[in-house]
């Protein structure tokens, strides 16, 4: 699979699986519980003459036994978190659903990545263009403004994809062709910013019309005979 350079779905931030955290959690500690477990078992069940020979012996007769338990375990509890990962990933998905917002700072991630990966590819046409794109204001709940970055991040992606694959003399034109793609995403994220700008207006003089209206000077004046 060609790399897209982090923009795609899968490169997304994921939490690190149960399994392997458990499974480098026992790695981690292996050594700690070897020598906690050698001396303790050579205390309580070693040899009654106390002696440095003696005690060797028996820890390293001890040794297979509590190494294997603790591999035994460290099996279990690895394939346990195993077991539990569908359904904390299935937990999880449902939380995300209920949060939009969550999806929207991840398609602004994306979008970002996308400028990033684009950049000093398609020429400075192409960059103008994206620095204009990624300086802008996204509303990314919006479908409009959705679909318009989901596009940028597509172009980007596949147009990656064609210079890589391409002969030699054939990347200039590949390369012309993504930034004319890209200005036009530019112009028409720019018409969707004017658009969002002007009814952010209407919204605003409305809501001061309405206060002219609703607190009118006379409603506080004092009255005077």
């Amino acid at each position: 699979m060609r790399d897209d350079g982090g923009i795609s779905d899968e490169s997304d931030d994921r939490p690190i699986l149960p399994w392997r955290l458990v499974a480098g959690a026992f790695l981690h500690f292996v050594v700690p519980f070897y020598l906690i477990a050698v001396v303790t078992d050579v205390l309580l069940f070693g040899p009654h003459e106390v002696s440095g020979e003696g005690m060797l012996r028996h820890a390293l007769a001890a040794s297979p036994a509590l190494l294997s338990g603790y591999v035994g375990v460290a099996l279990l509890a690895t394939l346990l978190a195993a077991g539990i990962d569908p359904l904390l990933r299935r937990g999880r998905a449902r939380r995300l659903a209920k949060d939009p917002a969550v999806m929207d700072r991840r398609l602004a991630d994306r979008v970002g990545r996308a400028a990033a990966v684009g950049k000093g590819r398609f020429g400075v046409r192409a960059d103008a263009a994206l620095a204009a794109m990624t300086q802008a204001r996204w509303v990314y709940g919006d479908p409009s403004h959705r679909a318009l970055a989901g596009d940028l991040i597509e172009t980007v992606r596949v147009s990656c994809a064609a210079i890589e694959s391409a002969p030699v003399d054939r990347r200039a034109a590949i390369a012309a062709m993504a930034a004319g793609t890209i200005e036009h995403l530019a112009r028409a994220r720019k018409e969707l910013a004017d658009v969002g700008a002007a009814q952010d207006e209407r919204k605003a003089r409305a809501a001061a019309r309405y206060v002219e209206i609703r607190y009118a000077a006379s409603d506080f004046s004092s009255g005077e005979d």
